[in-house]
């Protein structure tokens, strides 16, 4: 009843403390994964704490610092939210509906992202070649992983050709 009565007394253009508490709820449950997304896109500081079993652990909503859209002294996500202008706000309602399309099931980087998902339409409707982005990304990491297998392999030695070379005459 009580969500009853207070959505017959919603407003048609929501107050600031409105917005700030939906951007809250939905950054609250977008997953720690999505936490992790935002947080890279954003710059936000990842501190680790311990937790009470002595893992490592990184509390998106109070550790979050350095804001960069509006409140780089914040020291959590709510001051972050309270600090943003309103074209900043919009910014992160959009983002935070867009992120969870980045998740690849079975964390295939290979896929590709499905044409109706939101961010494909959010592109096309900004005008943002997402092919071209992903064929980018993928030969940059790509390039990330040769590199690595190459620093992990050590190179052949001539005499091992030539021996192999003796051996095939």
């Amino acid at each position: 009843m009580l969500l009853e009565a207070i959505s017959k007394k919603l407003p048609d253009v929501l107050a600031r403390p409105d917005l700030e508490m939906v951007a809250l709820g939905y950054f609250r449950r977008l997953g720690h994964d999505n936490h992790r997304r935002l947080s890279k896109l954003f710059a936000w500081e990842e501190k680790k704490s311990k937790t009470s079993w002595g893992a490592e652990t990184v509390d998106y909503e109070k550790r979050v610092s350095g804001f960069v859209l509006a409140n780089p002294e914040s020291k959590n996500v709510a001051a972050a939210v309270q600090g943003m202008k309103a074209a900043d706000l919009s910014r992160f309602f959009v983002v935070c509906a867009l992120v969870s399309d980045l998740y690849c099931p079975g964390y295939n980087p290979r896929q590709s992202l499905e044409k109706d998902s939101n961010l494909a339409r959010a592109a096309a409707r900004y005008k943002v070649e997402h092919s071209k982005l992903a064929t980018a990304v993928r030969a940059e990491l790509s390039r990330a992983k040769d590199k690595v297998k190459d620093q992990n392999q050590p190179g052949q030695k001539a005499t091992t050709v030539k021996a192999t070379h003796k051996l095939s005459r």
